[in-house]
């Protein structure tokens, strides 16, 4: 019986081994990678078991009022003594959801329509007149500033947050109809694909095999930083007061601000805004240092650029003896083919 082959675990070893070089060669990167991961994880955890992480409920008094910081109450409390560490902590998956839904949503139509009006845009054609149709709609979206109009769609759809989602959702798709169309036009007449329509390939999987492939890169660089747009777009509403309510029993970042700052609270007790202030920008500083990182990862001149620097610092390496020279050698021929073949399928 054949032995099944050790391509694939290599190619997967070559891609995880490339990623962590890049990662380690730019430390603000890898600072943001774990950043996000610490995040997320705290997210699901305070989901799936807020009680592990969350000491009080998010209406829940305590005799402590206005207390400053302490081992109790790690952000203090407000006046009716809620706490704030607590209320910031079940705010986190909301925002963080909310930034995810409305860019992934956004992402899907906007993406999907960019790839019409890049790819099907020909002239005379039905097609063609769909690709301008789209775009003439693009401009008037982008035409307006996207918080005022998210704002006036709010009051036509209802307050609350999932009206406030739906009005952003509307007013984010057209950036992405316009990036994913740019990119779509500088790939679909490259030299590989005019050999591949010449050979008689359709252009349906021209679209999906060649031109969505090298299209995927600069999009997900562009969404790893449009969640914290989005999540700071979303907090700038709750500010205003016409997404979340707060106090109640589903706090949220920009609500919680508002209310403190409004109440008057804050100038007094300064750690009330401190704190969802201060979540506000981790989150979004997190992604804007993963979105680097990931330009850096998935564009090859770069990443070669800092596997190379990264391998220059590196210690060399004991010379191995004669007897296990030639399967060292054998190891690492099979190790760089693993990351040439990794960088000439992401270049290609």
């Amino acid at each position: 019986m054949a032995q099944p082959s050790a391509a694939p675990t290599r190619r997967a070893s070559g891609r995880i081994a490339v990623f962590w070089r890049v990662l380690r060669a730019n430390r603000l990167s890898l600072a943001g990678f774990v950043l996000v991961v610490i995040i997320g994880a705290t997210a699901l955890v305070v989901l799936a078991a807020p009680h592990l992480l969350v000491p009080y409920g998010p209406l829940e008094e305590s005799s402590a009022r206005n207390a400053a910081p302490s081992w109790s109450h790690l952000f203090g409390t407000d006046n009716l003594g809620r706490d704030i560490y607590s209320n910031v902590m079940l705010a986190l998956p909301l925002d963080l959801g909310i930034g995810f839904a409305i860019a992934g949503a956004s992402l899907l139509i906007g993406g999907l329509l960019g790839l019409i009006a890049g790819f099907y845009n020909t002239p005379g054609t039905i097609l063609g007149y769909t690709s301008v149709a789209i775009l003439r709609v693009t401009d008037i979206f982008l035409s307006f500033p996207s918080l005022i109009l998210a704002l006036a769609l709010t009051r036509v759809l209802g307050l609350g947050v999932g009206p406030s989602v739906l009005a952003i959702t509307i007013t984010w798709w057209p950036f992405y109809v316009r990036l994913v169309r740019g990119e779509v036009l500088s790939v679909k007449h490259l030299p590989y694909v005019n050999a591949a329509r010449a050979a008689g390939v359709s252009e349906n999987r021209i679209l999906l095999r060649h031109v969505v492939r090298n299209v995927l890169e600069p999009v997900i660089v562009y969404f790893t930083l449009d969640v914290g747009t989005v999540l700071v777009t979303y907090s700038t509403i709750g500010y205003i007061g016409v997404a979340s309510i707060y106090p109640g029993p589903q706090p949220e970042w920009g609500a919680m601000l508002a209310f403190y700052q409004q109440t008057g609270s804050a100038n007094i007790y300064p750690w009330l805004v401190l704190a969802p202030g201060a979540a506000i920008f981790i989150t979004v500083f997190a992604f804007s240092l993963l979105g680097d990182g990931l330009r850096d990862i998935l564009d090859p001149r770069t990443r070669r650029a800092f596997v190379r620097a990264s391998a220059a610092h590196e210690p060399p390496a004991e010379a191995p003896s004669a007897a296990a020279a030639p399967a060292m050698d054998e190891r690492e021929s099979d190790a760089t083919g693993a990351i040439a073949a990794t960088e000439a399928r992401s270049a290609g």
